[in-house]
């Protein structure tokens, strides 16, 4: 970290604490704070523990963000709910082409990408798989 950078996250760090704190002190004078952040986010988490790693678990550290980025292959339902944000290694490589033409997009380069996954199911089987093999070659 360089020192210049060190004042800024102090600042960002208190301004932090000191909306958290008005978070709990406003909870205390109305529930309306539990009802449209603490819910979402309780029945939320589950469903993004299955979806986010897909989008780059298990790429390589590398720069290149055909590499450490995945485009995961998967329905039109969940492209909608998602945002097309499963066209991820797209979203990655050409930031500024908004959600709505990512399909568009993934098709124009679908030949160029290199890490894909076949659906959220089949990453997550395949995610899980490795990380039971690691953990059993890590105890040998």
């Amino acid at each position: 970290m360089t020192r210049p950078a060190l004042p800024v996250i102090q600042r960002e760090a208190i301004i932090m604490v000191g909306l958290h704190a008005l978070m709990i002190i406003s909870s205390l004078i109305t529930p309306v704070l539990f009802w449209v952040w603490i819910v979402p986010v309780l029945l939320g988490q589950p469903v993004l523990r299955l979806y986010l790693p897909a989008e780059h678990g298990d790429c390589p550290q590398v720069e290149n963000m055909f590499a450490n980025t995945r485009t995961t292959i998967t329905t039109a339902i969940i492209r909608f709910l998602a945002w097309n944000m499963p066209f991820h290694t797209e979203h990655h490589v050409w930031p500024a082409v908004p959600f709505c033409r990512l399909l568009d997009l993934h098709r124009r380069m679908k030949d160029c990408l290199q890490v894909t996954a076949e659906g959220y199911v089949a990453f997550n089987r395949d995610y899980l798989t490795r990380r039971l093999r690691h953990n059993d070659r890590t105890k040998t």
